[in-house]
């Protein structure tokens, strides 16, 4: 019975939300309108070749309403937290509205009007008064308030479990046995002959760990934090690996930086592939070289890395790699609001992501 009425429920919140039911969604809107206005029987003292015209101007009349509602004023008003603005734009919009019914039928279907003795056209008798309408137009809000309700509560907890598969990726990929087990040694073998080197391994492993084990699982870090732990995770790395560089550069202060907050482990997962897919199995020269810049409304990322001739490079970042990196970013700032730009070539793989603050 249980997995009866979830099943239900799942059913009703998708034909809410999902593209496929918009073009019903939106019959069953316009039907329940038709009907609405159909009960009122409102063009009952209007000749018969009319009422039906009638009927048809009033119906597009709130139609027109229910939808610029819907399309213009909840999102420019109501969806920013502008609710003042919000109502002030329906009232006038239901008056307009009202003005443009009065005008059309004591003007145009005026003189078809069957009782003489009685004005042709009066508000609350036969369309209700602006409150009736002011109603109409709140219910669509409503609906549109539900459906992005739902929506965000579906990206959130789906945003949930992507960031918990990341994390588990990534505590296997980076702070691995193997990974732990290469820089103890390394350690091991520089105490003796390079203290000053094996305290900054150290402190370096630390700062890892540290950032891994507290700072990744809060929802949002400060980005100097992320350049830190991006640091740290690549001169760890430029221990293991001879002949490799990087460089991390930024073109704003620290205090600049310091205002900034990200999700974490955003930029990690670009990371982790230029150094694996840095790395060249003829120990030549290889190199990371990353850029963060920030404006009043966005920050700028990129990370480019060698590629060696033996790197097949339609392999870089494919498979559910991609898949996940993309998602966890559609799911924290929408299509919109993003680019993700990667550029292969011969020598080299370029990642470029604008994302908004």
């Amino acid at each position: 019975m249980k997995a009866y009425h979830y099943n239900k429920n799942s059913g009703i919140i998708n034909f809410l939300i999902d593209a496929r039911y918009r073009v019903l969604r939106h019959i069953l809107l316009l039907i329940w309108l038709f009907l609405l206005l159909a009960n009122d029987n409102f063009t009952f003292e209007f000749t018969e070749n009319y009422r039906y015209f009638l009927f048809l101007t009033v119906f597009l009349t709130f139609v027109m309403m229910i939808y610029i509602n819907m399309y213009v004023i909840v999102p420019l008003f109501f969806f920013k937290g502008r609710y003042f603005a919000y109502v002030l734009t329906v009232l006038l919009l239901c008056i307009l509205g009202l003005i443009f019914l009065t005008f059309i039928v004591r003007n145009i279907f005026g003189e078809y009007h069957i009782n003489t003795m009685r004005k042709p056209f009066e508000i609350n008798e036969y369309f209700g008064s602006a409150n009736f309408v002011m109603l109409l137009i709140l219910l669509t809000t409503t609906i549109k308030l539900l459906q992005r309700w739902i929506r965000d509560s579906t990206k959130m907890s789906e945003l949930k479990n992507l960031t918990m598969t990341l994390e588990l990726n990534e505590l296997k990929n980076q702070i691995t046995p193997h990974f732990l087990f290469n820089m103890l040694n390394n350690i091991k073998a520089l105490i003796r002959n390079n203290p000053s080197k094996a305290t900054d391994i150290i402190v370096r492993l630390s700062d890892l760990l540290r950032y891994q084990l507290y700072e990744s699982s809060n929802e949002k870090v400060r980005l100097p934090s992320e350049i830190k732990f991006i640091t740290n995770f690549l001169s760890l790395e430029k221990i293991r690996r001879d002949h490799f560089e990087f460089t991390i550069q930024t073109n704003n202060s620290l205090s600049d930086l310091q205002m900034v907050e990200i999700p974490p482990n955003l930029f990690m997962p670009f990371v982790e592939n230029a150094v694996k897919h840095s790395a060249d199995i003829m120990e030549n020269e290889s190199n990371i070289s990353i850029m963060f810049s920030i404006t009043e409304k966005e920050i700028y990322f990129s990370c480019i890395n060698s590629v060696s001739e033996a790197e097949v490079i339609q392999n870089l970042y494919g498979g559910l790699g991609l898949k996940n990196i993309t998602r966890r970013l559609q799911l924290l700032y929408d299509n919109d609001n993003y680019t993700l730009d990667i550029l292969p070539s011969p020598n080299q793989y370029a990642v470029n992501l604008k994302i908004p603050i």
